[in-house]
C-alpha cells in the first residue's frame, strides 16, 4: 500500500476554533494509525503568526519527508503585504500551498479580496486550498467555480468538500472545473462513495482536520471496499501529486 498522507491537519493554537494540538499529539496519531505524512496548517488567529508558521517548518525539518505546511493569511490587507507573507512561507519555509478560509477571514472565494490569494498562488506555483462547508453562505463550494475558471493554471482543493451537507455542490464544482480537487474530511461515507463513482479517486484526497477524527476518516474510506488502486489514490497518491510532495519513501 502507498504511504498514507493526511492532507488537512492543524498544529498549534487557534484562537477562533479554540484548538491547540501540539507536535506530540500529531506524531502520536500518525504512529497509532499508520499515517506516513501530514500537511499542517497554522491557526487562523494566533498571537504570533510568524512563529506559528516556523513551528510547522520545524516539524517538517524534524520529520523529513513526513511533514509539510500550508500557509494561511488574511486577505484583508494590501496586495504587497499579502504577497510578502505568503512568499516568505512558501519560499523560505517550504510550504506547499496557500489556504483561504472564508468563514474565519470573512472572505468568500468570489470576493474581490480573494483575488490576491489566487494571484499569489499563480506566481508562486502552488495550489490553493479553500475551506468549504461550515460558514455558509461564504463557504459554499460553488463560490470557488469562478476562480477556478479564471485561473485554470492554478490547482484548487476544496477542504471538507462541502462538509457533507453541501457535498453534491462540491461534486458539481469539481465536475465543472478539472482543476478542482476534493478533500473529504467530515463528509459521510455515502457522500465519499458518490465522489468516487462520479468523479474518480484521482480527484479525491484523505484529510482529517483534527486528531480525534483520524480513525473515523480512515474507517470511512476502508468501509467503501475500494480497489487497491482507488484506495491508494484517496489515501495518499492524489495529495502527493497535487502538492508535489517529496515523501520519505522517495528519500
Amino acid at each position: 500500500m502507498s504511504m498514507i498522507i493526511d492532507a488537512h491537519m492543524h498544529l498549534g493554537e487557534d484562537l477562533i476554533y479554540n484548538s491547540n494540538d501540539d507536535e506530540e499529539r500529531v506524531l502520536g496519531y500518525m504512529k497509532e494509525f499508520g499515517i506516513g505524512g501530514v500537511i499542517l496548517q497554522p491557526g487562523l488567529k494566533v498571537w504570533d503568526w510568524h512563529r506559528s508558521c516556523e513551528r510547522i517548518r520545524d516539524f517538517a525539518l524534524a520529520n523529513p519527508g513526513r511533514g509539510w505546511g500550508i500557509v494561511s493569511y488574511t486577505p484583508h490587507c494590501s496586495d504587497e503585504e499579502y504577497m510578502e507573507h505568503v512568499t516568505w512561507a512558501v519560499r523560505e519555509l517550504g510550504f506547499v500551498a496557500i489556504k483561504l478560509h472564508p468563514e474565519a477571514y470573512c472572505c468568500a472565494p468570489n470576493a474581490p479580496q480573494a483575488q490576491k490569494v489566487y494571484e499569489a498562488a499563480r506566481k508562486l506555483g502552488v495550489p490553493v486550498m479553500i475551506h468549504t462547508g461550515n460558514g455558509v453562505a461564504s463557504a459554499l463550494p460553488s463560490l470557488a467555480i469562478p476562480a477556478a475558471l479564471e485561473y485554470p493554471d492554478v490547482t484548487f482543493v476544496l477542504a471538507h468538500a462541502g462538509g457533507g451537507m453541501f457535498g453534491s455542490e462540491a461534486l458539481v464544482a469539481a465536475q465543472a472545473c478539472p482543476n478542482i480537487y476534493l478533500e473529504t474530511s467530515w463528509c459521510p461515507v455515502y457522500v465519499v462513495r458518490n465522489f468516487v463513482e462520479k468523479l474518480g479517486s484521482s480527484r479525491l484526497m484523505f484529510g482529517t482536520d483534527n486528531p480525534d477524527n483520524v480513525g473515523v476518516e480512515l474507517a470511512k474510506h476502508r468501509a467503501l471496499h475500494l480497489s487497491d488502486e482507488d484506495l491508494n489514490q484517496c489515501l495518499g497518491d492524489t495529495a502527493r501529486k497535487v502538492f508535489s510532495l517529496k515523501t520519505a519513501e522517495q528519500q
